[in-house]
């Protein structure tokens, strides 16, 4: 039996908060807290002891309310941020699309961005010019590949990075809720490709959404957070059901 694609053993993430003083403190307060020691902050564990594992091609929707600790999973699981415990196996290459304009350069032409990022996603460079012209294709941007990205709508920078993580051959694809700045037939374009990405290249999806209809379409798996850990983790005919309860 092969061993899972992604295991997620025990991570945490700590964040220090400082505490902001009180507006207004009378001068013999102010006076009193010189003497005090300055610790003004506190510890916030965005994710707690969250483990999980994650085989080839599975399609596992992330869910939970804002603050349930999504976007902090996907940030170490992308190895943009080092967790604080615990650790993170990867046996594949990951491509994620977590911001809108994550590795552009907005003085570079979007040629010259598809190249980059590509490279910056592990890919050689005659990988990427293989898959160059059904990037743009799907990106719709073949009039502006050569004009920089600055100029650029955020729509188009968003069709393009999104066209970059696809159609490129990272065994890991891993997309947070930037699809719901782009208009509803590129979402739906969008989610086809990640169908056909799974099921028909066998690669991995890890997919962010409070649009739990597309969750429903795309994902068989569901990993549900809240504040921070794994409330639940099983098929997402049930729990999407449960989730919307």
């Amino acid at each position: 039996m092969s061993k899972p694609i992604l295991e997620i053993q025990h991570i945490g993430k700590k964040y220090r908060i400082q505490q902001s003083q009180q507006p207004y403190i009378s001068l013999r307060d102010s006076l009193g807290q010189w003497f005090k020691p300055k610790s003004q902050s506190q510890d916030f564990w965005a994710l707690n002891d969250v483990s999980f594992t994650v085989n080839a091609g599975d399609t596992i929707g992330i869910i939970g309310k804002n603050g349930a600790g999504k976007s902090t999973l996907l940030k170490i699981l992308s190895r943009i941020t080092p967790p604080t415990t615990g650790k993170v196996i990867s046996r594949g290459r990951i491509a994620s699309l977590l911001e809108v304009g994550t590795g552009f350069h907005p003085e570079l032409s979007g040629r010259e961005n598809v190249f980059m990022n590509g490279s910056i996603l592990g890919m050689r460079r005659a990988e990427i010019k293989t898959h160059f012209d059904a990037i743009v294709d799907f990106a719709g941007v073949a009039q502006f590949i050569d004009t920089p990205l600055k100029h650029y709508s955020s729509g188009m920078q968003l069709r393009l990075a999104f066209a970059v993580a696809a159609f490129l051959e990272n065994e890991i694809l891993i997309i947070d809720e930037v699809l719901a700045v782009g208009d509803a037939e590129f979402q739906k374009k969008c989610i086809g490709k990640m169908e056909d990405v799974s099921r028909n290249q066998g690669r991995t999806v890890l997919f962010v959404s409070h649009n739990m209809k597309a969750v429903q379409q795309l994902c068989e798996r569901i990993v549900w957070l809240q504040k921070g850990q794994v409330y639940a983790d099983g098929p997402s005919s049930v729990l999407s059901g449960e989730y919307l309860r």
